[in-house]
């Protein structure tokens, strides 16, 4: 019996022995171990991979797997001062993977702030594939995050995309990604060594990992994320890309629904109060609205009346004023033109140019200032208010609501007072029945929106008061 247990024992551990070798991270095996023992070493397949900067502390490393590719392992040279094509100063190292692109790609975290040398290796079809030394640099040389690219349509499905190495001189190849955002789909990866990639045009292209070669056309009116890395010649990233775009202008949505009645819609533009770089597009949607739509030009130095200068962008939507008004999210410190369309039956509904200013004049909160409230009529309020800052309001706007954010009132007018429940200088509303009458002693807001000709507001004052 004792010796059946120690057979079982001698069994178990060279079984465990065998497993530990093979994982190399129990028992340490280095690249050049792990490469002897394999019966096909020769000839060894690449790996396409990459690897660029989140932050000082993570890196990504991002690589390709062919279909097929099996035991992915991930490998870190003992220092960075070592030959980097000596494989027996790699060391493998366990990090967690993820896939990007829909899967078309992973990518390897590493959570460390010093420079090193890495490599990517993978078995398919039992061959051994890997890639070409990676440099690290997160800590000499952070990749750059930014969504600067000039997108041009030459045709509707033909988007071309332009960029800048902004400043960095070591780029050697441009990797370009097009991928579906709502569903993370991959639809195509590139290289080129020019700064421009068309869809899909195939003159400049070096290399590509699609399959098949050619991808399927893409489909206007769905979000695409474009992606472009400026890789190195040591397989760093020195500069990231990532920018939407949403195929077909608005022009073009309009020739799409030239059959429906176009009609006016009532929007206006202001910035937050916490944040410049915030601003929020309110528009006043009528009763059956759908298809709500945000288009915006690239600036603010083209024509406003030419459709064909609007791209759509799809942007967090949520209600305002108890839900009387909606409201746009849009987090960008550039200045733009913008129109809100929505649809009502077959009708639909474009607002005028709106110019987003939060540069030239970001719009002005205020709490209690400028604003007087003469109660001398039982509950008919008298309010009266001056302009801030920016003198060229063309209009004022009113709201009202409750103590639990309910709407009562949206009035316009060209004059700086607004008596509640008097309409004599309304110039236009949004209310669908007379307002409510205030209650005694109740508690309710009162919000005034100076707006410029270009439907930007210049001016917000939010108040409280009690019904007298």
């Amino acid at each position: 019996m004792k010796l059946k247990y120690l057979l079982f024992f001698i069994a178990s551990s060279v079984f465990f022995f065998s497993c530990s070798e093979d994982n190399d991270i129990t028992i340490p095996r280095n690249l050049q171990e792990y490469v002897a023992s394999l019966s096909n070493k020769e000839d060894f397949g690449e790996v396409i991979a990459c690897a660029a900067s989140a932050n000082s502390s993570l890196s990504y490393i991002f690589y390709y797997p062919e279909i097929g590719a099996k035991d992915i392992r991930y490998y870190e040279a003992d220092s960075l001062n070592v030959d980097e094509t000596d494989f027996s100063k790699y060391r493998r190292k366990d990090l967690a993977a993820t896939a990007v692109f829909g899967g078309k790609l992973e990518r390897f975290s590493r959570t460390d702030t010093e420079d090193n040398w890495c490599l990517v290796t993978y078995v398919l079809d039992g061959k051994l594939h890997k890639s070409n030394p990676i440099r690290l640099k997160n800590k000499t040389s952070l990749t750059g995050w930014t969504d600067i690219a000039t997108i041009e349509y030459p045709g509707i499905l033909t988007p071309k995309f332009t960029w800048s190495d902004f400043g960095i001189i070591d780029n050697d190849i441009y990797f370009q990604v097009i991928s579906e955002t709502g569903a993370d789909n991959f639809i195509s990866g590139t290289y080129t060594y020019d700064k421009v990639f068309q869809y899909f045009d195939d003159s400049n292209i070096e290399n590509n990992i699609n399959v098949p070669e050619t991808p399927e056309d893409l489909v206007a009116d769905t979000e695409y994320l474009f992606t472009m890395m400026a890789v190195s010649a040591d397989n760093w990233v020195n500069l990231i890309i990532q920018k939407t775009f949403i195929l077909r202008d608005l022009q073009e949505y309009l020739d799409e629904n030239a059959t429906k009645t176009i009609e006016t819609a009532t929007a206006f533009a202001a910035s937050s109060a916490a944040s410049a770089s915030v601003s929020y597009i309110y528009y006043y949607p009528l009763l059956g609205f759908s298809e709500m739509r945000y288009y915006e030009t690239e600036n603010t130095a083209v024509d406003e009346n030419d459709f064909t200068n609007y791209r759509r962008i799809n942007l967090t939507d949520e209600a305002a004023f108890g839900g009387k008004l909606r409201r746009f999210t849009r987090s960008n410190d550039e200045e733009s033109w913008c129109i809100i369309t929505y649809v009502v039956d077959e009708i639909l509904y474009k607002s005028d140019p709106i110019k987003i200013k939060n540069k030239e004049n970001p719009t002005e909160w205020i709490t209690d200032m400028n604003v007087t409230i003469d109660t001398s009529k039982t509950l008919e309020p008298i309010f009266t208010w001056v302009d801030g800052t920016y003198i060229e309001n063309a209009a004022y706007f009113q709201v009202f609501t409750d103590s639990e954010s309910n709407f009562l009132s949206g009035t316009f007018t060209t004059e700086k007072t607004f008596q509640y429940y008097n309409t004599l200088n309304v110039i236009t509303n949004i209310n669908v029945e007379t307002p409510p009458v205030l209650i005694l002693n109740d508690e309710y807001k009162f919000t005034l929106m100076g707006l410029s000709e270009d439907n930007w507001v210049n001016l917000m004052i939010q108040k409280s008061f009690i019904a007298q």
